[in-house]
């Protein structure tokens, strides 16, 4: 079989079109809006003064939970009688006992607000 080299030249506008098309994709992009309702306030947390009080859904049970706002701006998230799953799990030693069963969850990274705090407890079985 020969091959024959016709050298280089542009493509058919036609066919820049199709792949420019398939590239980029063809429908305009749709905004999607934020949520209206605080994380926090969705999942039944409830705000009085600088104090939060709810429940941490987990895939292996609710725990109830405090969230204190220091005036600094700082967030103190405490979580009540930790499951063994939680205990057993690499990020235990974030976890500071403050008495009576009571932990103040330590995080290496401060959370923008209290939902965004909620969602990295709640996701501790996933990290």
């Amino acid at each position: 079989m020969r091959v024959r080299d016709l050298g280089t030249r542009p493509a058919p506008n036609s066919i820049r079109d199709l792949f420019s098309r398939v590239v980029r994709g063809h429908a305009p992009s749709i905004p999607v809006q934020r949520r209206q309702i605080p994380y926090w306030q969705e999942r039944g947390w409830t705000h009085s003064g600088n104090r939060y009080t709810g429940s941490y859904q987990m895939p292996y049970g609710a725990f109830q939970g405090w969230i204190e706002e220091q005036r600094s701006g700082q967030m103190d998230f405490y979580l009540y009688n930790p499951s063994n799953e939680i205990r057993s799990h690499s990020h235990w030693t974030c976890f500071q006992h403050r008495g009576n069963d009571w932990y103040l969850v330590h995080m290496a990274r401060q959370p923008k607000d209290v939902s965004s705090g909620i969602m990295t407890i709640e996701r501790l079985n996933n990290l």
